[in-house]
């Protein structure tokens, strides 16, 4: 019998599907998790020229195309074994972070962010002896780099999404 795949749900995730790791509970958060990012990403997580590339070399599209193809796959396969309200937490986090990316880092100057990348780096130099030093910087960079590579200053955040952040409490999600 063939599985047919839920809307929002990569063929990539087919194979733990049918070895039954990812219930239909997950599914179904792996599913919003991929409209979720869909509603933030301003690109391609492959553009169109990479995809042609890869058509050509391969004869084949990639399955990861958009942002929401990557974090769903991602997402499963790194927490699959996570329980279904773990699972939660962590889409919860992705979307706190992907609201806080935009909100720190939409109309602010290249030094600003320049900044954050100077600070990582000498971060980075003690880190070796103080592990936990400055993990804030890092988060940032996290951060700057979902804004970059996402283009997520392109679309702006909705009202929902808005009220979801200012609402959210802090202890709810995956540290």
């Amino acid at each position: 019998m063939e599985l047919t795949l839920p809307k929002h749900v990569n063929p990539e995730l087919m194979p733990m599907i049918r070895q039954g790791l990812l219930t239909p509970e997950k599914v179904a958060i792996l599913s919003e998790l991929h409209n979720m990012v869909e509603r933030f990403a301003g690109s391609l997580y492959t553009d169109e020229e990479a995809q042609k590339k890869i058509l050509e070399k391969t004869g084949a599209v990639p399955d990861l195309i958009t942002w929401g193809d990557y974090f769903q796959t991602e997402v499963a396969s790194r927490f699959y074994l996570e329980s279904e309200d773990s699972l939660r937490r962590i889409v919860d986090t992705i979307r706190f972070d992907l609201i806080s990316a935009h909100l720190i880092f939409s109309g602010k100057p290249d030094h600003y962010k320049d900044k954050i990348r100077a600070d990582v780096l000498f971060s980075k130099g003690f880190d070796s002896a103080m592990p936990n030093q400055n993990l804030e910087s890092q988060h940032l960079e996290i951060l700057l780099n979902y804004f970059e590579n996402m283009d997520l200053g392109n679309k702006p955040l909705s009202l929902q999404d808005k009220a979801w952040y200012e609402s959210f409490q802090i202890d709810e999600i995956a540290i």
